[in-house]
């Protein structure tokens, strides 16, 4: 490349991002906020307790969900036995809930951004929420069929492991599995899916 084709690439990369751009980056930004803030709220804070889990995802709560159609629900169920709430953002797209009984917990939101997911989930077990209660350890992350997957352990200790303890009879520190999964825009309907379980004994 020539020395005059080189400057004017790194002309244009420093240029501001056009303002549609740039909208589009914060509304991908904010909706993951929002996914990984109603994970950790709901889903992690309440493992283990079904009816604490519906509860937090109550029209009364502190997100606002309400209650999915019997159509809606059954495309997220899949067969299993559980609940799906949906909440609603202006320009952030449809957030949704599934809370199974078999001690899974997953959030689907419509507009996700992998960079972002990874950087909130961090930012909210060790630096926000769950901070001196848990760390995040990411295992694995790998590009199937279009779609970006990391998996997690959520590896709880403190008042979180004590907390536990106590809803679970045991002492609290057994890892907590989590997943995420991006799709690239326009591959389907809701595009990430954010995922916790307690892991089961044998």
């Amino acid at each position: 490349m020539s020395p005059i084709l080189r400057a004017l690439l790194l002309v244009l990369l420093a240029l501001p991002l056009p303002a549609g751009a740039q909208s589009g980056i914060a509304v991908r930004d904010e909706t993951s906020r929002l996914a990984v803030a109603v994970l950790g709220r709901i889903c992690l804070l309440n493992i283990g307790d079904y009816n604490a889990t519906l509860t937090a995802a109550s029209p009364t709560g502190e997100f606002g969900f309400t209650e999915a159609t019997p159509e809606v629900a059954q495309t997220f169920l899949k067969g299993r036995s559980g609940q799906v709430r949906v909440l609603r953002r202006p320009g952030l797209g449809a957030i949704t809930l599934v809370a199974g009984r078999d001690g899974i917990c997953t959030v689907w939101s419509e507009y996700g951004d992998a960079g972002s997911l990874q950087r909130h989930l961090l930012s909210m077990v060790e630096r926000g929420g769950l901070k001196g209660g848990a760390q995040l350890l990411a295992l694995d992350a790998r590009d199937e069929a279009g779609q970006m997957i990391t998996e997690y352990y959520v590896m709880p200790s403190d008042w979180f492991a004590r907390d536990l303890g106590r809803r679970l009879a045991e002492d609290g520190s057994q890892p907590l599995a989590l997943v995420t999964s991006v799709s690239p825009p326009g591959r389907r309907p809701m595009e990430a899916m954010l995922s916790v379980s307690r892991i089961l004994k044998e």
